[in-house]
């Protein structure tokens, strides 16, 4: 499992962590069971709703594609199978804030990294970081020209690629990062792994995977 640290203010902590196949499947009811009672994962949509999380468990399987919450021990997380799921940290004049997102193209065509950064303004946040984490390259993810040119009017010509094949492609990342800087949120670290040929992780678009994996964050009080 990849774990980042991130301290936010003076008494705080950010703990985010990706799962990977050798932790299980982040679907199943099975999936690290000694958290359950205080953790969230929504039940995703591809849309751009997003769920604010005020105590630990709450909200669980509610359909949307981003979580906030500023409640320390409440464990928020996104399950994905290619998709990018993006893990989003800030401070405002008194707490920690931090947010996960769920972003395919759906989603980002919805406008869900912009809703999720705006709550982050919304509830006084200060300068938004973002941690990337893994998902399908461009050489693995063949797209329809048409939803690629409505993907480029959207985030930029620069997400437009091709696939280790020669046929168009979108650079899934490259649209998450795009939205992500258009919104003003600095990235602190991209996951360069891709979803499709690394085995670590699950695959829906190349191998029809029903399994998921997991990002989740947390806020955790300094000793």
């Amino acid at each position: 499992m990849l774990t980042f640290h991130r301290r936010v203010g003076k008494q705080h902590s950010v703990r985010i962590r990706i799962s990977e196949r050798s932790e299980g499947d982040a679907a199943s009811a099975l999936f690290m069971p000694e958290e359950q009672h205080v953790r969230t994962f929504p039940k995703q949509v591809h849309g751009s709703e997003i769920l604010s999380v005020f105590r630990p468990g709450e909200g669980n399987g509610h359909p949307a594609d981003g979580l906030v919450t500023s409640t320390p021990g409440a464990v928020i997380g996104v399950r994905s199978a290619d998709c990018v799921s993006v893990a989003l940290y800030g401070m405002t004049s008194s707490k920690p804030l931090i947010g996960v997102v769920h972003a395919g193209w759906r989603g980002i065509r919805a406008g869900v990294i912009d809703a999720a950064v705006r709550r982050f303004v919304a509830s006084g946040s200060g300068p938004v970081r973002a941690i990337v984490g893994p998902h399908i390259s461009t050489a693995e993810y063949e797209f329809g020209p048409d939803d690629l040119s409505e993907m480029m009017a959207i985030a930029g010509e620069g997400v437009a690629g091709r696939t280790r094949y020669g046929k168009p492609a979108l650079d899934l990342g490259a649209a998450v990062a795009a939205m992500l800087v258009n919104s003003s949120v600095s990235i602190d670290y991209e996951v360069q792994r891709c979803t499709a040929s690394d085995e670590r992780y699950w695959s829906h678009r190349s191998a029809g995977d029903s399994e998921r994996f997991a990002l989740m964050a947390e806020i955790e009080r300094l000793p």
